[in-house]
């Protein structure tokens, strides 16, 4: 069991989001991500600052793809290469692990437009040659952190738009602009493309939505992390536990901002006590909670403090522990 975060945070400081990763997550460092810092530093912009085939600009509405770089093409590099010079900076050049963290090929072909206006997921070219670029890039980013951190690189693909494609909800760029929901087959053979091309451990991120079972199984991911509070109902119950004992690793989105670890250690042993008496309402042994579970926050930090964040870190952490110590006795 670990602990770990997903990797936005909020503020426009690199350094100081680097100190609060390194003295608050457990083994898993992560290279943080400061969408306050503005267009070119959300999820998207660093995505396709990685993307050296394909060139991606801001249009009216949103990314779009572009005949030539853009200056925000720029921007998107300069914004990771100071977070990794302030990275270097606090941790050092001797990182054990440290984690990387991009948008997966579904949530760039939402988010992104052809010339045309419409989404790039509704042109089936534009949509593998986009997904080959994000390959490429993940590849030369990873070696390129590898190498500079002599760290063994772990790769996150955040796909957000995940559950909207698969239930039809993703609106269109117009009122005629039809969006056909994506079939679940179709989502898990993408992703693979992508997770197989990975070397190291992998994690596919669906927090922030109910997760799609057979997408999470079928994705080739090493790990899928969730948000417990998303997991409602028999059908979810039956996915998490189908889930996590095909061998699958679970990170469990618990902790919040709010959650203070108090001197006596009360508040983190009462969530972990919670989360061990859910997999005994389950029927799953209560070993895989030290052997295929990981906890990190389960809720948007970017919209509150970094001292928030730090909260929500510093009680995974302590949940972490708890949990892989006295997991039987909770």
């Amino acid at each position: 069991m670990g602990a770990y975060g997903l990797g936005e945070l909020p503020g426009k400081s690199a350094a100081e989001a680097a100190d609060i990763i390194q003295g608050e997550t457990g083994d898993l460092l992560h290279i943080p991500q400061l969408p306050a810092r503005g267009l070119g530093a959300d999820l998207i912009g660093r995505t396709v600052g990685l993307l050296d085939m394909i060139n991606v600009d801001r249009g009216a509405r949103s990314w779009v793809m572009s005949t030539r770089p853009s200056r925000l093409t720029h921007l998107t590099g300069d914004f990771l290469d100071m977070d990794l010079d302030a990275c270097e900076e606090t941790w050092g050049t001797g990182v054990d692990k440290l984690k990387i963290q991009v948008a997966g090929p579904w949530t760039l072909g939402a988010r992104i437009e052809l010339a045309n206006g419409h989404r790039v997921l509704s042109d089936r070219g534009a949509m593998r040659d986009l997904t080959q670029a994000l390959i490429a890039g993940i590849d030369a980013h990873a070696r390129k952190v590898a190498g500079r951190f002599r760290a063994e690189v772990q790769v996150q693909i955040d796909e957000p738009e995940l559950k909207s494609l698969i239930d039809g909800s993703l609106p269109g760029t117009s009122t005629f602009d039809i969006i056909p929901a994506v079939n679940v087959a179709d989502a898990s053979e993408r992703l693979q493309q992508v997770f197989s091309s990975i070397e190291g451990p992998t994690y596919l991120n669906l927090t922030g939505q109910i997760p799609t079972w057979d997408v999470a199984r079928g994705a080739g991911a090493d790990t899928v992390q969730i948000s417990m509070d998303q997991v409602r109902g028999n059908e979810h119950l039956d996915g998490f536990g189908e889930t996590i004992t095909s061998g699958i690793r679970l990170g469990l989105g618990i902790t919040t901002g709010k959650d203070v670890v108090d001197e006596l250690l009360e508040r983190p042993r009462q969530k972990a006590v919670e989360v061990a008496r859910f997999f005994d309402r389950l029927g799953v042994g209560r070993n895989y909670l030290v052997d295929a579970v990981d906890i990190h926050p389960g809720e948007d930090l970017v919209q509150g403090t970094i001292t928030e964040a730090a909260q929500a870190y510093r009680m995974a952490r302590v949940m972490s522990e708890m949990l892989s110590k006295d997991s039987g006795d909770l």
